[in-house]
C-alpha cells in the first residue's frame, strides 16, 4: 500500500512538474550568417535578429553568459577598444527612428553576473523581432516580441550586437512567459562562417527547441553549474594530439611519461563552454605542453592571445570528456592558413576560469535546459543540408534524426538497378513491337500493291478490242447448171 502511495505521489508531482509547459508549442528557428546590417556597409556574421518600429535589422552573437539582447549605440565606437569598431558592432541602432522604443533609464538592474559587465549603456523596452529565413530564394518571417527589455551599448570592449542566452536570458524569459514556445529550452551550433574561424559553415539557434538534423550519436547529459558566469561546464579528462600521416602517434598532453614537468598524471578540470571568445583556455601547465610538444609561439594577431606555431602541422586535437565523450578539432581548426592555433597562452599564476569557447562549439550541438538547469552536447552536423526544428520540451532528452531504414538493395543502389532493369526492359520490347508491327505493315502494304497491280492488269485486257474470227467460204459446186435450175423458175 505503501509503495502504491508513493507511486501515486510521484505520478502527481511529475504531472505538476510538466503542467506548465506547453509543448505543443512549435519552436523558432534563427539562423546565423553573414547579412546586411542597420547603418553598417559590410555583412556581418551573426543571428538574424532585429528591433524597433520600423525595424532596424542586426546580427547579434550568441552568448552564454549574458542574459540581456544589446544592440551598439551610434556612440559606441567613440567609446570603445573594440578592433575595426564600425564594421563589427553588428549593426548600429538608432533609438530616436523607433517609435515602439521606451527609455528605462536607471530604474531597470542588469541580469549580468558582477564581473562580466562589458558593456555600458542604458535599458529600455522595444519590439524584438526574430527572423526565421530557411531559404536564400524565400522571404523571412517573423516572431515578434513586443515590449522587450534591451539594453543600448554606450561604451564597451567586446562586440555590442549581442543575444543573451544565459540562466536568465530576457529573450527566453519574455518568450516563455507568453507561451510562445513550450518552455525556456534553447539550441545553438555557432558555425564557422566568422573571419576568426575562417570558415564556411553557418550556424543557427532555436528557441524552445533543437534542429534534429543538425546532431548526430549519443546524446551526452550535463548539469548546469549556476554558480559559474558560464553555467555550462564539463571535466575534461584528457587531451590528445594524433597526426593526420601517422594515426598512431598519438600523444596526451596529460601523459608525464611524455612530459615530465606534470610529475603525476593531472587530474580533469573543470572547463566552461562560452562564446565569449574563440580560443579554448586551458590549465598552465597542459598550455605548456602544447607549446612544447608543437613548437608554438605567442601570437597575438586577433586580439586574444592565441599560440601560434613555427612550423606547419597536419593533425587534430581530441578532448575527452570525464564521460568518454570525445570532441576533435580538426587539421582545419587546430591550425589555419597562417599557423595560428585555437589555443590561447596562459600565465602561470592566472585565476581565470579555463574555457572551452567557440572553436569547441564549432564541433558540437548544444541543447539547454534552463527549466532543470541540465544540457546537452551531441556531435555536429556541420553541414546540413535539411532544416529540421522540433519542439524541446522541458525536462526531455532531444533525440537526433533517424533515416529511415534501408535494406541493403535500397542502401547499395541495387533497387535502383533493378527498376532500371525492369524499364529497360519494357523500353526494348516496345521498341521491338514497334518494329515488329512496322515490318508486318510493310508485309501488308506491299501484298496490297501487288493486288492492285494484279486487278489493274486484269481490267486493262477486259477493255481491249477482240479481232474478228476466221470463217471458211461456202463450198463451190460441181455443176452450176445443177444449181441454177434449184431457183425458181
Amino acid at each position: 500500500m505503501a509503495s502504491l502511495v508513493l507511486c501515486l505521489s510521484a505520478t502527481v508531482l511529475f504531472a505538476r512538474s510538466t503542467v506548465a509547459f506547453n509543448c505543443s508549442r512549435p519552436p523558432i528557428y534563427v539562423d546565423i550568417h553573414k547579412r546586411a546590417v542597420h547603418d553598417s556597409a559590410v555583412f556581418q556574421y551573426g543571428s538574424f535578429i532585429g528591433v524597433g518600429t520600423p525595424a532596424q535589422n542586426h546580427s547579434l552573437w550568441p552568448s552564454l553568459s549574458k542574459n540581456h539582447t544589446s544592440f551598439a549605440s551610434h556612440a559606441y565606437c567613440d567609446n570603445s577598444t573594440l578592433k575595426d569598431c564600425q564594421t563589427s558592432t553588428g549593426g548600429f541602432f538608432n533609438a530616436q527612428d523607433s517609435t515602439s522604443f521606451s527609455d528605462n533609464g536607471n530604474n531597470f538592474q542588469s541580469l549580468d553576473k558582477a564581473g562580466n559587465a562589458t558593456l555600458d549603456g542604458s535599458f529600455g523596452q522595444d519590439t524584438v523581432r526574430l527572423y526565421t529565413h530557411y531559404f536564400e530564394t524565400d522571404g523571412a518571417s517573423q516572431t515578434l516580441l513586443e515590449n522587450s527589455t534591451i539594453a543600448v551599448a554606450d561604451q564597451g570592449t567586446i562586440v555590442p550586437g549581442i543575444v543573451g542566452v544565459g540562466l536568465s536570458s530576457t529573450v527566453l524569459r519574455d518568450l516563455a512567459a507568453r507561451d510562445m514556445i513550450a518552455g525556456k529550452t534553447y539550441s545553438l551550433y555557432i558555425g564557422q562562417g566568422f573571419d576568426r574561424a575562417g570558415g564556411a559553415v553557418n550556424g543557427s539557434n532555436v528557441f524552445g527547441g533543437y534542429d534534429s538534423g543538425r546532431f548526430t550519436g549519443d546524446v551526452h547529459k550535463y548539469p548546469m553549474n549556476t554558480a559559474n558566469i558560464n553555467p555550462m561546464s564539463v571535466r575534461v579528462k584528457d587531451i590528445v594530439i594524433s597526426e593526420s600521416d601517422n594515426p598512431n602517434a598519438n600523444v596526451s598532453l596529460f601523459d608525464p611519461a611524455k612530459f615530465p614537468a606534470l610529475n603525476t598524471q593531472p587530474d580533469a578540470f573543470e572547463a566552461q563552454l562560452t562564446t565569449d571568445q574563440y580560443a579554448l583556455s586551458l590549465p598552465y601547465q597542459i598550455t605548456q605542453n602544447f607549446i612544447s610538444h608543437l613548437g608554438a609561439e605567442q601570437d597575438n594577431t586577433w586580439n586574444d592571445n592565441s599560440l601560434k606555431l613555427k612550423n606547419p602541422f597536419n593533425g587534430t586535437l581530441s578532448l575527452v570528456l570525464d564521460d568518454g565523450f570525445t570532441v576533435t578539432l580538426p587539421p582545419e581548426v587546430l591550425m589555419n592558413a597562417s599557423n595560428i592555433t585555437p589555443i590561447q597562452d596562459r600565465e602561470k599564476d592566472s585565476t581565470a576560469p579555463f574555457l572551452l569557447s567557440a572553436a569547441f562549439l564549432g564541433q558540437v550541438y548544444l541543447m539547454a535546459d534552463f527549466e532543470s538547469e541540465n544540457f546537452f552536447l551531441a556531435e555536429a552536423i556541420q553541414k546540413n543540408n535539411m532544416v529540421m526544428p522540433l519542439t524541446f520540451c522541458p525536462k526531455s532528452t532531444p533525440e537526433a534524426y533517424q533515416p529511415p531504414n534501408q535494406s541493403a538493395w535500397l542502401k547499395q543502389g541495387l533497387i535502383g538497378a533493378v527498376v532500371g532493369g525492369v524499364l529497360g526492359g519494357i523500353g526494348i520490347t516496345i521498341c521491338a513491337y514497334c518494329f515488329w508491327i512496322g515490318f508486318r505493315r510493310k508485309l501488308a502494304e506491299r501484298k496490297i500493291d501487288k493486288e492492285l497491280e494484279k486487278g489493274k492488269k486484269a481490267k486493262m485486257a477486259q477493255l481491249e478490242v477482240e479481232e474478228a474470227p476466221e470463217f471458211d467460204p461456202p463450198p463451190k459446186s460441181s455443176n452450176p447448171l445443177l444449181f441454177k435450175g434449184w431457183r425458181k423458175r
